[in-house]
């Protein structure tokens, strides 16, 4: 069993190394690298906006493949919002240390929440938004957490839900070693929530944002695009991406 969970993380992740000495990319604009350590010891790699000055922050946790710095080209999809952001490497990806897995994702998360307490982020400024696999991970740190928003695109309910499709090789039932229940934590949010899903995701069916939707406290806003898949909501929903999310946030978090 140990072999099968193995190779469904192979599967899961697919982290991108850097060079050590690779500065950010152009189109990263005014990032500025950052560093954090997280409780497991490990020191992972971000990058941080900080402009506008006293603007909520947007802590984006991103998907399964690449780094920070492909990563980077949502800072252009999020600024109208006009907030600042850290984006953040897991455990294995870009030059943070460590290799990925659940726990250790978690723990990234958390080291993010503790980097931006210190440099005086409270919790009500902090939006944490989560693409795909991000979106567990942010569904984890907003547990029971005083937070300005939680915001989910294209995310699942939990692992053993997708599975089939994520790992159509693998025995039905199989243990995978790795769970995001996404679904049994959502609940227990303390902020507004908004859902973002594309009706055509082939990987992340729509419906499991739909029950992630259902299953969230109050206030709430599901935010679904017509057309869009997996890896082109921001692309196919075009200026509207950016107008709904900036919406939702003049509506529920204070400035």
């Amino acid at each position: 069993m140990k072999g099968l969970e193995s190779l469904a993380r192979k599967f899961l992740y697919y982290p991108d190394p850097l060079p050590p000495d690779m500065p950010p990319p152009r189109w990263a604009g005014a990032a500025e690298e950052v560093w954090m350590r997280c409780r497991d010891g490990v020191r992972i790699h971000g990058l941080w906006w900080g402009e506008p000055e006293g603007a909520p922050v947007i802590l984006f946790l991103h998907g399964n493949a690449q780094e920070a710095y492909s990563w980077s080209l949502v800072r252009r999809e999020l600024e109208p919002l006009g907030c600042r952001m850290l984006l953040i490497d897991y455990h294995g990806y870009g030059k943070s240390g460590g290799e990925p897995h659940e726990a250790g994702l978690y723990l990234d998360g958390e080291a993010a929440l503790a980097w931006l307490r210190e440099r005086g982020v409270a919790g009500e400024d902090t939006v944490v938004f989560g693409k795909s696999l991000g979106g567990a991970v942010a569904c984890e740190i907003a547990q029971e957490r005083e937070l300005a928003a939680l915001v989910l695109e294209s995310t699942f309910t939990s692992l053993a839900s997708v599975a089939r499709r994520l790992f159509p090789f693998l025995p039905r039932g199989a243990a995978l070693g790795e769970e995001y229940r996404s679904l049994e934590k959502i609940g227990r949010a303390r902020c507004p929530v908004l859902v973002i899903h594309g009706d055509r995701d082939e990987l992340i069916p729509v419906e499991e944002g739909q029950e992630l939707f259902r299953a969230a406290p109050e206030p709430k806003e599901l935010f679904l695009v017509p057309g869009a898949g997996h890896n082109d909501v921001s692309l196919v929903a075009g200026d509207g991406y950016a107008s709904r999310i900036k919406g939702f946030l003049e509506t529920h978090v204070a400035r």
